[in-house]
């Protein structure tokens, strides 16, 4: 069981967690796996990216902001324990309260004075998604994280800017407007950088704003992404909408393709 000054002892966040998300969009936690599991998720994670050969973030692969394999959780066992990890899901329906499913996962690679810096964005206008009020990311580093290595930077409260301030619906990546058009106050917002520990995790809310750096470290940034969606979610046409495009506007998002988190059989870790 996880022993961490942030949770209570059934492994829910405490009151003090809470209030730092709910105000701030994001929250860091410590040590949530184990050396032994990040051993393990790290091998698959590695295993995955040599098997599939990576798709780039980015207009172009000059323009690379970072190198991913979607549907991990789907393509590695391994992956789809770290994706449904009982002490992971806890934590973030215990965030969201309410219930979640899986929406989709990211192995995420950032090479050494290769990538540029990731866009500033938050993941909303990115999601095909709609009804969402409470749909959340868990990034969990596989190696350590410094500054150096291209850690996230926050805007804290950026969650809860005006909705005249949020890029909601994107026909195509190539409406993104940049942040300082769509909300004049974000250049003259606090941005706070969050090095990680390999096995921390970091929680945020689907509408704050963030960004990564670009990795100036002699080591390979390795990572992980889970987005986990409002149970009742539905289907939205959007940008990224190919593994909902199947569905009629309008229908729920649910199935053994979008399973609820607190309620996989295979989360045993």
């Amino acid at each position: 069981m996880l022993t961490s000054a942030d949770l209570t002892e059934s492994g829910l966040p405490t009151e003090e967690t809470l209030r730092r998300y709910r105000d701030q969009g994001f929250v860091h936690l410590r040590s949530v796996l184990s050396a032994d599991e990040v051993t393990d998720f790290r091998a698959a994670a590695e295993e995955l990216l040599a098997k599939e050969g990576p798709a780039t973030w980015g207009a172009s692969e000059d323009e690379t902001q970072v190198h991913y394999v979607e549907a991990a959780w789907r393509k590695h066992p391994e992956l789809r324990r770290l994706a449904l990890h009982p002490v992971v899901t806890r934590i973030a329906e215990g965030l969201a309260g309410g219930p979640l499913r899986l929406y989709g996962t990211d192995v995420l690679k950032k090479d050494p004075h290769v990538h540029l810096p990731t866009v500033v964005h938050d993941d909303e206008p990115g999601l095909p998604l709609a009804g969402l009020t409470r749909t959340l990311t868990a990034w969990i580093p596989l190696v350590d994280v410094p500054v150096d290595r291209g850690c996230l930077i926050y805007v804290p409260g950026s969650h809860r800017r005006a909705p005249e301030h949020r890029q909601v619906h994107l026909a195509d990546f190539q409406d993104y407007r940049p942040m300082e058009e769509v909300w004049p106050a974000y250049p003259f917002s606090p941005r706070v950088s969050v090095p990680m520990r390999a096995g921390d995790v970091v929680l945020h809310d689907f509408r704050t704003v963030h960004m990564a750096g670009v990795n100036t470290d002699g080591e390979r940034r390795l990572a992980f992404a889970s987005v986990y969606m409002d149970s009742d979610a539905t289907y939205r046409p959007g940008v990224q909408d190919h593994p909902v495009a199947h569905l009629t506007p309008g229908a729920p998002v649910d199935g053994d393709d979008f399973p609820l988190i607190a309620a996989d059989p295979g989360t045993t870790p």
